[in-house]
C-alpha cells in the first residue's frame, strides 16, 4: 500500500498535468485571436444566454443583459441572439475595441502579470472550448453582422418553480414572488431586499405578457429548427424546468430529430411539487437513450445512406442538481426541498439511465460550511455506488440495413458523478467571508479529508475519488475567505444576516439555531452587530 508522501507526489503530478493542458489550450487560443484582433472573443458571437420570461440576452455570462427588441422578432426570430447590441459589439471586437459590456476579462488582462502576454482571461477560455474552437474561421472570414447561428444556448423559459432558495428572488421563482407579494420585502440596513418594485424598474421582473403567450418563447421555436443542426451545447434552466412544458417539447424534439453532437442538460431541484413530473422525466431520458439509427450530423448528406450509425439521441446528457449542503440545513438553505426525496430521485436517475451524468451545484455560503464535510461524503459514497455508466465496455453491432451494415457502437465507462463549488457573491451577508475562523478551519478539515481520497491512477476504471482540480477549486474558496473585509463591511454584513434570519424564521417557521448549531457563537456575532446598528 503507497504511503502519504507517494501518494501527494501522484497527485501533484496529475494535477500539474490537466493544468498544464488547460492552459496550453487557452494559450494557444490567445495567440490565434490577439492575430486577428486584441480584442475578439468566440463567446460573442457562439454562447448565449436567453432569459424568455423577461425578453433579455446575454452573450456569456460576464456581460450584462440586455433588451431583445421586440418589433424586430416576428419577422427574424435570431435576433435573440443577434441582437443590434452585440453586433455592435462584434464591430467593437474585430476593430480592436474593447466592448463596455467585457470589462471582466479585460480586467483580469490588464492584470499584473509576470508573464510578459499578460493573464488569460474567460476570452481565452471560452474561445478555446471544445464548442467554439471549431467555429474560429467562421467567425473570421465572415462580416461582423453575418446572421450567427450559435453553438452554446441556455435558456430559461420560465419563473415557475416550487423552491424558495434562501439567496434567490422574486424574478426567478413564483414561490419568492408569492411570499414577497404576501408579506413584502426585506427590511435591510437602508434598503429593501427583494422589493418588487425595484426588481421592476430595473427590467429583471418577467413582463406581464409572459404569464400566458410569450412572443419570445414563440420566437424561439421559430428558430429553433435553424439552429438544433448545429448545436453543441443547450443547457434548460429556471425556475424549475421539470414544472415547464417547454422542457419535454425540447426532450420530445431531441427523441424525433437525434443530434449525436449534442450535450443536452438541464438544471433541477430535483423535487418538483409533484412526483409524477419526475416520473415523465425519468421515462423520457430513457426513451432518448434507447439505442436507435440516426444521423451522423458532423457528416450529414440526406441523399446518401453511408452515414448512418446506431446511438443514443444525443452526444451526453448531463442533470445538474442545486444542492448547497446536506440533510436540514440542505433544506433550510432551499425552502420547499426534501431532501431524502431528492436523493432518492438522483439515485433512480442514476440507476435506471445509462448515457448520463449528473453534477451537484454547491453554491457556496457560509451556511454551506457546517455540512460541507457531509456534502463531500455524500459525492464519494455515490461514486462508489455508481461509479462508470457500464461495468464494462462493449460493442453494440447493429442489424443489417439492406445493403449498408451500420458501424459498430462502443459503450464506455466514464465519469457519472461531478460536483462544482462556485462562491455566492450576492447577497453578501452570506458571503463565506463572514465566516471567520471557524469557517476557515472547517473547510481546511474538509480538504484534508479531500486530499485523502484523491483520485489515483485507477481512476478511469473506479471514477472514485475527487479530482484535482475539484481540490483545487476549494483551495480557492478557502483562499477568498482569508481575505478580510473591512470591519465596517464585516459588521453590517452581520447585521443585515441577523435581520434577514430573524424575517426569515418568522415567515417559513424554520428555526436557524437548531438547525445550525455549529453557527451559534456567529449568530452571536450577528446578534451583538445589529444592536449596534
Amino acid at each position: 500500500m503507497e504511503n502519504k508522501i507517494q501518494r501527494t507526489c501522484k497527485y501533484d503530478s496529475f494535477q500539474k498535468k490537466i493544468m498544464a493542458e488547460y492552459h496550453d489550450s487557452a494559450n494557444e487560443m490567445r495567440d490565434r485571436l490577439n492575430a486577428v484582433s486584441p480584442s475578439l472573443c468566440l463567446a460573442k458571437w457562439q454562447q448565449v444566454s436567453l432569459h424568455l420570461p423577461q425578453g433579455l440576452t446575454q452573450s456569456c455570462y460576464h456581460p450584462p443583459t440586455h433588451t431583445i427588441p421586440i418589433e424586430l422578432l416576428k419577422d427574424k426570430p435570431s435576433v435573440l441572439h443577434n441582437t443590434p447590441i452585440k453586433i455592435e459589439e462584434r464591430k467593437q471586437m474585430k476593430s480592436g475595441i474593447r466592448p463596455d459590456g467585457c470589462s471582466y476579462c479585460w480586467k483580469v488582462e490588464d492584470a499584473v502579470s509576470e508573464d510578459i502576454k499578460g493573464h488569460l482571461s474567460d476570452r481565452h477560455y471560452r474561445s478555446s472550448e471544445w464548442w467554439s474552437k471549431p467555429t474560429f474561421d467562421e467567425v473570421v472570414n465572415n462580416n461582423f453582422d453575418y446572421d450567427v447561428v450559435p453553438r452554446y444556448v441556455e435558456v430559461n423559459f420560465n419563473q415557475a418553480c416550487n423552491f424558495k432558495c434562501i439567496y434567490c428572488s422574486p424574478h426567478l421563482s413564483t414561490s419568492w414572488e408569492e411570499e414577497i407579494q404576501k408579506y413584502g420585502g426585506y427590511q435591510m440596513n437602508n434598503f429593501v431586499h427583494n422589493n418588487l418594485n425595484a426588481l421592476e424598474r430595473k427590467g429583471l421582473m418577467p413582463l406581464k405578457l409572459a404569464n400566458k403567450d410569450n412572443p419570445y418563447v414563440d420566437a424561439f421555436w421559430k428558430w429553433w429548427p435553424t439552429i438544433y443542426r448545429k448545436l453543441r451545447v443547450f443547457r434548460m434552466t429556471g425556475g424549475e424546468p421539470l414544472m415547464d412544458k417547454n422542457t419535454y417539447k425540447v426532450l420530445d424534439y431531441v427523441n424525433e430529430n437525434p443530434n449525436g453532437q449534442l450535450e443536452l442538460s438541464i438544471t433541477s431541484n430535483m423535487c418538483p411539487p409533484d412526483q409524477k413530473l419526475f416520473d415523465k422525466f425519468i421515462e423520457t431520458v430513457k426513451k432518448l437513450e434507447t439505442i436507435r439509427i440516426w444521423e451522423d450530423t458532423e457528416n450529414f448528406n440526406e441523399n446518401s445512406g453511408n452515414h448512418w450509425y446506431v446511438a443514443p439521441a444525443y452526444k451526453h446528457f448531463m442533470l445538474f442538481v442545486s444542492l448547497d449542503g446536506y440533510g436540514q440545513q440542505a433544506e433550510y438553505m432551499r425552502n420547499g426541498m426534501e431532501f431524502d426525496r431528492l436523493l432518492s430521485n438522483i439515485k433512480t436517475y442514476l440507476r435506471e439511465t445509462k448515457h448520463t451524468s449528473l453534477s451537484f451545484i454547491n453554491t457556496f455560503t457560509l451556511m454551506s460550511i457546517p455540512s460541507l464535510y457531509k456534502f463531500l461524503e455524500m459525492i464519494l459514497e455515490l461514486r462508489k455506488e455508481f461509479g462508470g455508466r457500464v461495468q464494462e465496455e462493449y460493442v453494440i453491432n447493429p442489424p443489417n440495413n439492406g445493403d449498408f451494415v451500420h458501424p459498430p457502437y462502443t459503450v464506455k465507462k466514464h465519469q457519472r458523478i461531478w460536483f462544482d463549488i462556485p462562491i455566492l457573491r450576492y447577497p453578501p451577508w452570506f458571503s463565506i467571508q463572514n465566516s471567520g475562523e471557524y469557517g476557515i478551519n472547517e473547510v481546511k478539515r474538509c480538504l484534508k479529508f479531500m486530499e485523502e481520497n484523491v483520485q489515483d491512477d485507477d481512476y478511469l476504471q473506479t471514477f472514485e475519488g475527487f479530482k484535482p482540480y475539484e481540490i483545487l477549486k476549494v483551495k480557492r474558496d478557502l483562499a477568498i475567505m482569508e481575505q478580510k473585509l473591512s470591519r465596517e463591511d464585516t459588521e453590517l454584513n452581520k447585521s443585515n444576516f441577523y435581520k434577514f434570519i430573524v424575517e426569515h424564521d418568522r415567515r417559513r417557521n424554520t428555526n436557524f439555531l437548531q438547525t445550525f448549531p455549529e453557527l451559534r457563537q456567529f449568530w452571536k456575532e450577528c446578534t451583538k452587530a445589529h444592536l449596534g446598528h
